[in-house]
């Protein structure tokens, strides 16, 4: 049975990647398409990203699937929905998979999806998919990790079972099931390199309390590196890439292996620029002189907050003393560091809010990126403030980073905390290079303002 599958990000309805232009594509389907071709199975990606919603629809109406298989985030929720709508009234097979389906089950199968898997898809899929050459899509009891309704409409979650198959039994993913050069043709001209993504790792064992764990589970499982660097030189014959992005949860969890990749790598003749996250527990000097050998130039760092009585609330099990000696690390051996910063995490304070700030002022990463905390479905986080949690709109008519939290400050204050952190960090490199002194007072203006404003803003609560 021949099955489609998209996932319905469009880069033309995000106006900040528009700006950025680092697309990269859905590995997660490229991974599930190789191993539907592995087994037999007849399978087409409709690869979204460059494309609109009316072509996606064009191509449905021009040959329907008998099954559309749906990527489902925190992003694409409402043109997974208006896809979901489009299923049932042309006797598709709508099938989820993806975070956002794994914790809300029952409210897209209630608004109209078919069958959803949660975790990971390869062997849910397959059986699924046998399933419906002899069966009905309401006869897909006993497959763990499917969820789907009775011909009574009887919503049936089927128990979830982690993968125990090794990663190296899975086929590379299925690059050429879509036209990579879009990806490659928009990172050179926007930024003069060709950045092709992989992973040599799925999961996250660590227990922040804010990061979804709904597809992998609390599991970490790492390729053998010599898989790895095979894919890698595939990669270089096919696209010459100039620039890699390894997207895994944690790149430097395991040290022996670090040590093992770089040696396959300097005998296959292979370095290429390339950024990974990690955290500043899982490094020390010598792997991040491992990591400059690699070609490593940027390393991203959770750092999340200044306030360590924050972090320990966050279960984030990183000290700010690690972050910075992290961060110096990487500067006296020449990588970029980079920072997530998370604002308005529940108990978090004003007294924390400015920690946060002058810690990253002080430590002057070479980057870094802000949010406001949301609670997620599925994370500790939710299940622990879920009577704060404040649904101002029905569930199909909110995404779940537009929640807001009861008790916390409002949104105004956290946007003027994130003006001052840019004025702070900013002002303080302007000093460093005692130059562009007109600069230097509008930052010093605009930081006295935001705090003007924070003061003003610190009575209210949502």
């Amino acid at each position: 049975m021949k099955i489609l599958l998209t996932h319905t990000y469009f880069i033309e309805e995000d106006a900040h990647e528009q700006k950025v232009m680092k697309p990269y594509p859905p590995l997660g389907l490229l991974y599930l398409t190789a191993w539907l071709r592995e087994n037999d199975v007849e399978v087409e990606v409709f690869d979204s990203t460059f494309s609109s919603f009316d072509k996606l629809i064009s191509r449905l109406e021009a040959e329907p699937p008998p099954i559309l298989g749906i990527h489902c985030n925190l992003l694409t929720k409402y043109n997974v929905m208006k896809l979901i709508r489009y299923c049932n009234q042309h006797n598709i097979i709508a099938l989820l998979g993806g975070p956002d389906a794994s914790t809300q089950v029952e409210e897209f199968l209630r608004y109209g999806a078919d069958i959803i898997i949660s975790g990971e898809g390869e062997d849910a899929l397959i059986s699924v998919l046998q399933r419906l050459e002899e069966a009905d899509k309401h006869s897909l009891q006993d497959i763990p990790n499917v969820s789907y309704k009775t011909a009574d409409g009887e919503v049936v979650q089927n128990p979830r079972q982690a993968s125990k198959r090794h990663l190296d039994h899975y086929p590379a993913p299925a690059r050429d099931a879509i036209d990579l050069e879009l990806y490659l043709n928009a990172w050179e001209t926007h930024h003069g390199q060709r950045s092709v993504s992989l992973i040599t790792a799925r999961g996250c064992a660590f227990t922040c309390k804010w990061c979804s764990h709904s597809v992998y589970g609390w599991t970490h499982r790492r390729r053998k590196p010599e898989s790895v660097v095979r894919e890698i030189q595939d990669i270089v014959e096919t696209y010459r890439p100039t620039h890699l992005w390894f997207a895994d949860d944690v790149f430097t969890v395991n040290k022996r292996w670090l040590l093992k990749f770089r040696d396959i790598m300097n005998e296959a003749g292979l370095r290429l620029p390339f950024e990974c996250i990690s955290r500043a527990d899982r490094l020390d000097e010598e792997l991040v002189e491992v990591l400059k050998e690699l070609g490593c130039y940027r390393i991203w760092f959770g750092a999340e907050s200044g306030s360590q009585r924050i972090l320990d609330a966050m279960s984030r099990g990183v000290t700010r003393e690690q972050v910075s000696k992290a961060t110096g690390w990487c500067k006296k051996h020449g990588i970029q560091s980079g920072y997530f910063i998370m604002f308005g995490y529940p108990g978090e304070e004003i007294r924390d809010i400015y920690e946060t700030i002058e810690f990253v002022r002080d430590e002057q990463p070479d980057i870094y990126l802000t949010t406001v905390a949301y609670p997620l479905r599925g994370t500790t986080l939710y299940d622990e403030i879920q009577d704060k949690i404040i649904y101002a709109k029905q569930w199909d008519n909110h995404l779940q980073r537009e929640l807001e939290i009861k008790e916390r400050f409002t949104r105004p204050l956290y946007q003027f905390a994130i003006k001052k952190l840019a004025s702070e960090y900013r002002r303080k490199q302007l000093r460093a290079q005692r130059e562009q002194h007109l600069k230097q007072i509008y930052h010093s203006l605009r930081s006295v303002y935001c705090d003007y404003k924070i003061k003003q803003l610190a009575d209210a609560r949502t």
